[in-house]
């Protein structure tokens, strides 16, 4: 016999993009998905993009003149890596999505 924990409502309510009566629809998810996504990888990119062009701006100046970049050589890599896999695989996911419309969700026309 397992003991049954008792639950209660959560004040808690996950954010969604989309309004209530679109979230149970997978093509708005996946709009929703994407662009959530995209604007990770924006984030990613600016950020490796700043470190690198402050990495290259610091060979010109002058000894104590240098800045710190956002990220360390080795975090930059990461990050790139990070956003590479990240597209990666929203390109998987949308071409599933692509293979099962075109299999399921399109009924000819006559």
């Amino acid at each position: 016999m397992s003991a049954r924990i008792p639950t209660t409502p959560a004040s808690h309510k996950p954010y969604s993009f989309l309004r209530e009566e679109l979230r149970g629809d997978s093509a708005a998810q996946f709009v929703a998905l994407t662009m959530d996504v995209a604007r990770g990888l924006q984030v990613c990119i600016e950020m490796t993009s700043a470190s690198n062009l402050t990495r290259e701006m610091n060979e010109d100046c002058n000894a104590g003149d240098e800045e710190s970049p956002t990220l360390d050589s080795v975090d930059t890599d990461y990050l790139t890596r990070f956003a590479a896999a990240t597209a990666c695989l929203l390109a998987n996911h949308a071409s599933d999505r692509l293979d099962w419309l075109n299999k399921y969700g399109v009924k000819e026309r006559k």
